[in-house]
């Protein structure tokens, strides 16, 4: 009985780290207020976050800047992984090459996610990634949610 107890509270003991360390939280990719886009489908999300058919949002006429994190968080590898379905060498081989290919900008990237949120809510033209909990009351007045990823 005492074995039955000890694995349940480190079963709820691992659960609760792993809520905490944002493993297993929703992915929400978010773009600036004034964006005219309402909502994105995931492969829509990856289209536009790697410019691969438009470099300029349809009707507001502004460069798609996508925004990522300078270091590896959950975040990030969600997004890589569930939505590019490409490793973080992938994403920065394909940057890099669009830079040499075409002079074409890589990603903005930033130390944290209230950063990257900044950036978005500051930037007409942004569209970003950030786990559910990240995003405040206070964030969801400047941003536009466009997508929710399921973790």
């Amino acid at each position: 009985m005492k074995k039955i107890f000890a694995l349940l509270g480190l079963t709820l003991l691992l659960a609760s780290f792993t809520r905490y360390s944002g493993s297993g939280s929703d992915l929400l990719i978010i773009v600036n207020k004034e964006n005219t886009i309402s909502s994105l489908s995931e492969s829509e999300v990856k289209l536009y976050w790697m410019r691969k058919i438009k470099k300029r949002w349809p009707e507001i006429n502004k460069n798609i800047r996508p925004a990522d994190y300078k270091s590896k968080n959950p975040a990030q590898s969600a997004f890589y992984s569930k939505v590019l379905g490409l490793t973080a060498g992938d994403v920065e081989t394909y940057f890099t090459q669009k830079q040499y290919d075409s002079a074409e900008k890589p990603q903005d990237k930033f130390s944290s996610e209230s950063d990257l949120i900044n950036f978005v809510a500051n930037e007409i033209g942004a569209i970003g990634f950030v786990n559910a909990g990240s995003l405040s009351e206070s964030d969801r007045s400047k941003v536009k949610v466009v997508c929710t990823i399921k973790n």
